[in-house]
């Protein structure tokens, strides 16, 4: 993948994106308007002891045509901006002449006549390279403009595209049932006028991307690398930050060999990347409306708030790497790759999975490269969620989100679901970037019957409360800040009273009393063995078939655990979610053993973090006065489509008694298929929720 810093990173006081937007207003002095540029930043470079770090950035300017929408030639400035002295200087490509802004440079005007002196000097090269032969020139003529034919052939316009531009035409963008050319003319009235512009505007990028991809392929099979995806993709001006960019490309199915079948792609991108405009502007005029400014994830308030997190998970996915590698080369296959992330669920959520697939760096051949610096990668996808937490933090599209995947996970008459369907709706929401632990901390505290059912709407109110909360950066700033004093208070607690120079008699004393005090602690706290050896001997005992590998029925495992919770000294937001992240197979059984061992180390994880503290301790109950109403929201989006039978109805009180009967579904099965039917709800859901919703 790309080599280049995140937008949010803080390098000398300085954050990138702060950095980029110095660059783009002097570029904008340069009015090279006959080119199209894009500036990102690169590693960090450490210079002399002199002067702090320097954030180096890059702009590639290109000059692309339509008959030619990749550019033959570009040309790199490199800039860079010593955030010691605010000083910014470049220089074009390889060459030796450093500018400095507000100092010696170009005279104005000059810049695009440069950019041209550059480009020209790059083809000129590229032509005395050119052993193309006589033969060979006759095939690569360029196709006729469309306007050179309009004299004398007429062109059948084809089935006209739809109006509104979130519905794909016959056969999708560039198909053959695609969109013709747009009317225009006397014909046209002037009413019509924004609707043509708006099919022109689509026409446009669908042909853009087609013309870019389609000319990228050069053997003509219709499939990419990832890598060269994601290149073209950032190279070409859509309009998208680097989080949506992402978001687009975690959309293309990808297959085994690290290529992607681009048509497809192409042909759904049009929509997915309007979507992603609306929801990033909704978005934005969310945050410039907020009264107080949005609060900037450092690395360090990560470090401190989910440190032993990410250590846990990168010390579970470094034995995974081991069995694929056990020749610790350092690289993985694309598929490797993922298949490692897949392999370790309980600790990873779909959705990081995918953003970490976009955000690894990647070789010429599409290997992932090193992948010892897999904490750095998941620090860096915390931050960058934070700040880009578009649907987490909009109340009324994540209400929608969430019902959109009841409602395809078969959301009943009667609102009530199994708590294990609800896991499943968290795990398909490829919309928010929850962590695993986030999903795990939310099932603990919805408060299910003691069948394990849910009423759905108190679950959205759940979710509504809790979610935005996660993902409000100023909240996130204040608890670090919280947990860096604690920190400090403590140390400094330490290093007083050496310097006290108590007696080692009484220093050796009190050291003697703590360690007694932790014995009793622990005598009294069953510690993590124990409680697994607990569990699984009450699931022993419950278990009457004895089957290989063990297993129980919902109901007993539901009994058995409860029944030994109280031994364990496991509180009941635990013990809610340990039940809940069971996979119960198709014949309604759960395999107790291995969820036991899965799931207690996790718990006793959970007891380490402070960061879930201030959730955990709060009663969430149906009655809480602390969820948010969504009454307001039911006009705008209702919980059932219209035709529906309601709650309370005598065809929804017999569903309901049939549905008790028949049972829950398995789990482990339906998690997996709702997980590979999410990848595409970025398009596919933009139909259903188009009545009210504001996107990601």
């Amino acid at each position: 993948m790309r080599d280049e810093l995140s937008r949010n990173t803080i390098v000398g006081g300085v954050r990138v994106e702060t950095a980029i937007q110095q660059v783009e207003d002097e570029l904008a002095k340069w009015q090279c308007n006959k080119y199209t540029h894009i500036t990102r930043a690169v590693p960090v470079s450490a210079v002399s002891a002199d002067h702090k770090s320097v954030i180096k950035l890059e702009t590639i300017f290109s000059r692309p045509a339509q008959d030619c929408p990749v550019p033959v030639a570009v040309v790199f400035v490199y800039f860079n901006l010593d955030t010691a002295t605010g000083a910014l200087t470049y220089q074009f490509e390889e060459e030796n002449v450093q500018h400095e802004v507000s100092g010696q440079s170009l005279a104005p005007g000059m810049y695009e006549r440069w950019l041209d002196r550059i480009i020209g000097d790059k083809l000129q090269v590229r032509q005395l390279h050119d052993l193309a032969t006589a033969f060979e020139q006759t095939r690569l003529e360029p196709p006729p403009h469309i306007e050179e034919q309009a004299d004398s052939a007429p062109i059948d316009a084809g089935p006209r595209l739809p109006t509104d531009p979130a519905v794909p035409g016959p056969g999708g963008p560039g198909g053959p049932g695609g969109p013709g050319p747009t009317p225009s003319g006397p014909g046209v009235a002037v009413g019509e006028a924004a609707e043509v512009e708006k099919i022109e505007a689509e026409l446009d990028l669908s042909t853009l991307l087609a013309n870019i991809f389609d000319a990228a392929d050069e053997e003509n099979e219709l499939e990419l690398r990832h890598k060269e995806v994601a290149d073209l993709l950032y190279a070409t001006p859509l309009g998208l930050t680097d989080w949506d960019i992402k978001l687009l490309l975690s959309t293309a199915t990808e297959f085994e060999t690290g290529r992607i079948e681009y048509k497809p792609f192409v042909a759904a991108a049009p929509e997915i990347i309007e979507g992603l405009r609306k929801r990033r502007a909704a978005f934005e005029a969310r945050k410039s409306a907020a009264a107080a400014a949005e609060a900037p994830v450092t690395m360090e308030a990560i470090e401190l708030c989910f440190g032993e997190e990410i250590e846990e998970v990168a010390r579970t996915m470094r034995e995974a790497f081991g069995q694929v590698d056990p020749s610790s080369v350092g690289t993985l296959t694309r598929h490797e790759f993922r298949s490692c992330l897949m392999s370790r669920m309980e600790r990873l959520s779909l959705q990081e999975v995918q953003m970490l697939m976009q955000m690894c760096r990647e070789d010429e051949q599409g290997n992932v490269l090193v992948y010892e610096e897999f904490p750095m990668l998941l620090q860096q996808l915390r931050i960058d969620a934070l700040h880009n937490a578009l649907v987490e933090t909009d109340i009324a599209a994540l209400r929608i989100h969430l019902i959109l995947l009841a409602r395809r996970m078969g959301l009943p008459s009667d609102n009530i679901m199994p708590v294990w369907h609800l896991r499943n709706v968290l795990l398909a929401a490829d919309q928010l970037c929850l962590s695993r632990t986030q999903i795990h901390v939310i099932l603990s505290i919805v408060h299910p019957d003691d069948n394990g059912d849910v009423e759905f709407g108190y679950f959205l109110r759940v979710c509504c409360t809790v979610i935005p909360w996660m993902f409000d950066t100023a909240a996130f700033a204040e608890k670090a800040a919280t947990i860096a004093k604690e920190k400090a208070d403590a140390l400094a607690k330490q290093e007083l009273e050496e310097l006290q120079g108590l007696s080692s008699s009484l220093a050796n004393k009190k050291r003697g009393m703590d360690e007694e005090d932790q014995e009793d602690t622990q005598q009294n706290a069953p510690d993590r063995d124990a409680v697994e050896k607990s569990l699984i001997h009450v699931g022993t005992q419950a278990d009457d078939k004895h089957r290989n590998p063990p297993t129980l029925e919902v109901r007993r495992f539901l009994e058995a655990m409860k029944q030994e919770a109280e031994k364990c000294q496991l509180s009941e937001s635990e013990l809610r979610g340990f039940v809940a992240e069971a996979e119960i197979d198709s014949s309604g059984d759960v395999a107790y053993v291995d969820h036991i061992k899965t799931w207690v180390p996790i718990l006793f994880e959970l007891r380490k973090s402070i960061i879930y503290d201030g959730i955990l301790a709060m009663e969430w109950g149906p009655e809480s006065e602390e969820l948010v109403n969504l009454s307001s929201y039911e006009a705008q989006f209702p919980l059932h489509q219209a035709g529906e039978e309601r709650p309370g109805s005598a065809a929804s009180s017999a569903s309901g008694k049939q549905k008790k009967k028949s049972g829950r579904p398995g789990s482990r099965g339906s998690s997996r298929s709702y997980r590979s039917e999410s990848q595409s709800s970025l398009g596919s859901e933009r139909s259903g929720s188009r009545a009210g919703s504001r996107q990601r």
